[in-house]
């Protein structure tokens, strides 16, 4: 371990260490003020996208799903014989969780020609945007130049992780009122000089990704008509800055 055991924060929070880099970092993270603070900012993140990021399957899939287990035939186990595998122990959650992922997959797959098409579109969509969010977050997070602001209104809370190396800023909102009705939080880079549009939070409770970092020392986030503006029409409800 060296100076670079400061870029490690994100890699932690995801339990994605060795064992011996664990070690390490935590001893290094009893003395670190400023990864301590960055460790639990992330960790509040990762926290609340369980329960923010993940789109819900539409009522008929579900209330399909459910009919479809409770009348299918469970299979015997494979009798087959038991053959010792050597190699790197996976975590218990992270096993469980590929079981219990698998389980619903082969669940889901097993029943979709009774799906309609548009059922299926549904649920494809709602998939790929959690998958698609999630590996974008993940890769902010785990960047070695990711840092962590935080924003903090009457409108709520809201998170931003951004790396300059992944070319990525990721907006999350916590517990952000909704705006209006036909009305969009649009949120906008500040550096002096006219706004750039970072992009919208059309969903007050799921992330935003941009793939463009610019050099502004703040984003503002701003109301505007659905579909956003070319320019910001309101004053910001929210000021953050990313002089970190």
């Amino acid at each position: 371990m060296n100076a670079d055991i400061h870029t490690l924060t994100g890699a932690y929070v995801l339990d994605a260490l060795s064992a011996d880099e664990r070690e390490a970092f935590e001893e290094h993270l009893a003395q670190c003020a400023d990864c301590s603070h960055e460790v639990r900012e992330l960790r509040e993140t990762t926290a609340y996208l369980g329960s923010a990021v993940a789109a819900p399957a539409p009522e008929r899939l579900k209330s399909r799903v459910l009919d479809q287990a409770r009348t299918t035939r469970q299979l015997p186990p494979d009798e087959g014989p038991i053959v010792p595998i050597r190699g790197r122990k996976w975590p218990l959650r992270v096993t469980s969780a590929v079981a219990a992922a698998s389980v619903v997959a082969a669940l889901v797959l097993g029943i979709q020609v009774g799906l309609t098409n548009q059922e299926l579109s549904e649920t494809r969509q709602a998939l790929e945007q959690s998958e698609q969010v999630y590996g974008e977050l993940a890769d902010v997070l785990t960047a070695p130049d990711a840092r962590v602001a935080t924003g903090e209104d009457e409108v709520g809370t809201v998170t931003v992780v951004f790396s300059d190396s992944e070319q990525k800023l990721t907006v999350i909102p916590n517990e952000l009122s909704d705006p209006p009705d036909d009305r969009v939080y649009q949120v906008w880079f500040l550096d002096g000089g006219a706004p750039t549009s970072a992009g919208l939070l059309t969903n007050a409770d799921r992330p935003m990704v941009t793939d463009t970092v610019s050099e502004a020392a703040q984003l503002g986030i701003t109301v505007e008509p659905a579909g956003g503006s070319e320019a910001p029409t309101t004053d910001p409800v929210m000021m953050i800055s990313l002089d970190t």
